[in-house]
């Protein structure tokens, strides 16, 4: 009993500290008070890191009582919501800083592209080689996905061969973005036709769980409210908060917003991810940050250009690129179409896991567009190897894996 009221103790105390993550942000928002970009740009993205987990503890718990359907298309968006209030603040100023009359690719134009492909690189080179890696240090086995990610994985390989077409046009055209966003809206509808399961919930999540009903469900709206409006409060400062830092230390911005501010937006995400793993859960887990790089690859992109013609004149407009965002998206592109391949026999080693850790962190020494570009050659070849050894793995996509 005692033991039970410690872990209970524990638990509520990290609750208390990510609610007070988000106080600094406030207070700095409102306050007028001015401190210098790097410690600013730390403060608002801790609030926005401690909402992103109060947003992902209150999702999870709101599966008790939200109807399947209603609840997969709500908390589908609720998980990207971090990373999507920071993109739509720069879609908004790429847009504000956009004339179509004498078009030119802006800096603020640039910083959109960094976040988009850093975010979506950050969930595989990042967090699905953690899932895997972490399930074989605790295991000694591989870990088996047949029969899990059916509609997952086909529907993250058709959006990353979408995302192709945007290096070959050098724009994200809106017809492509309206694609995209349908594409995300067939997700929500084949999700809600699955058959549910009652969540495993942990930690947190599993406390609030245990809560009376009517508890529990002041608790889970209390928490998406409040984590909500912080990350609202805290993600345009953060942003202009990591641009100026970039100015002010002489780092390129274009890799500060591609890497840290994603960083801050899904690093709860991936961390419960682990949780899931650590807890005997890596099926949960790892499908979990697929379903994320289903939204962001199609949503985030697709809506990137809504935001961006409504932040310009108000009429329709695609997103051009230059040559560098361009390789970045080729490159994001190329990373999704080797990992896909990767795990789709759903049998997955730590060799993979390993191979998808060693890659991403070595491509992140190289910044220099022409070097992104063999990179981007690279995973491409890396994808044909694994098709040359075994054609299967094309079919696996669509299927249930290996048998």
């Amino acid at each position: 009993m005692a033991e039970n009221s410690s872990g209970s103790y524990r638990l509520w105390t990290w609750v208390a500290l990510f609610i007070a993550a988000g106080f600094p942000a406030v207070i700095l928002r409102f306050s007028g008070i001015h401190l210098p970009a790097p410690l600013a740009a730390l403060l608002f993205g801790l609030g926005i890191v401690g909402g992103a987990f109060l947003l992902s503890w209150a999702a999870e718990v709101a599966q008790l009582d939200v109807s399947a359907s209603l609840a997969i298309a709500v908390l589908a968006l609720i998980a990207i919501l971090p990373e999507y209030a920071i993109e739509a603040v720069l879609a908004s100023q790429a847009g504000a800083s956009f004339n179509p009359e004498a078009p030119a690719i802006t800096d603020a134009m640039a910083r959109v592209a960094a976040n988009v492909t850093g975010a979506n690189r950050l969930l595989i080179g990042l967090g699905w080689s953690a899932v895997i890696l972490i399930y074989w240090l605790k295991r000694k086995q591989p870990l088996d996905m047949r029969g899990f990610m059916t509609l997952e994985l086909p529907v993250l390989a058709i959006a990353t061969l979408l995302t192709l077409v945007i290096f070959i046009t050098q724009q994200v055209h809106m017809i492509l973005a309206a694609v995209l966003i349908g594409l995300y809206l067939f997700y929500l509808w084949a999700s809600s036709k699955r058959e549910s399961e009652e969540p495993d919930l942990i930690g947190v999540a599993a406390l609030l769980g245990s809560l009376k009903t009517g508890h529990r469900r002041a608790w889970v709206i209390f928490l998406f409210v409040y984590a909500a409006a912080i990350i609202l409060v805290a993600a345009e400062p953060f942003v202009e908060g990591l641009v100026m830092s970039g100015e002010r230390l002489g780092i390129d911005e274009f890799i500060l917003i591609q890497w840290l501010a994603p960083l801050a937006s899904e690093s709860p995400e991936i961390i419960i991810a682990v949780l899931f793993t650590l807890r005997a859960n890596p099926v949960a887990g790892l499908t979990t940050l697929i379903s994320s790089e289903v939204n962001q690859l199609t949503l985030l992109i697709g809506s990137m250009v809504l935001i961006f013609s409504f932040a310009s004149p108000g009429v329709p407009l695609s997103f051009p690129l230059d040559d560098r965002q361009s390789i970045e998206f080729l490159l994001t592109s190329a990373m999704s179409v080797f990992a896909i391949l990767l795990i789709a026999p759903r049998i997955i080693t730590w060799k993979a896991g390993a191979v998808l850790l060693v890659t991403f962190v070595a491509h992140l020494f190289f910044t220099d567009p022409q070097m992104r570009l063999y990179f981007a050659y690279g995973f491409f070849a890396l994808g044909g190897v694994l098709v040359l050894m075994n054609w299967r793995r094309v079919r696996y996509i669509v299927g249930n894996g290996m048998e």
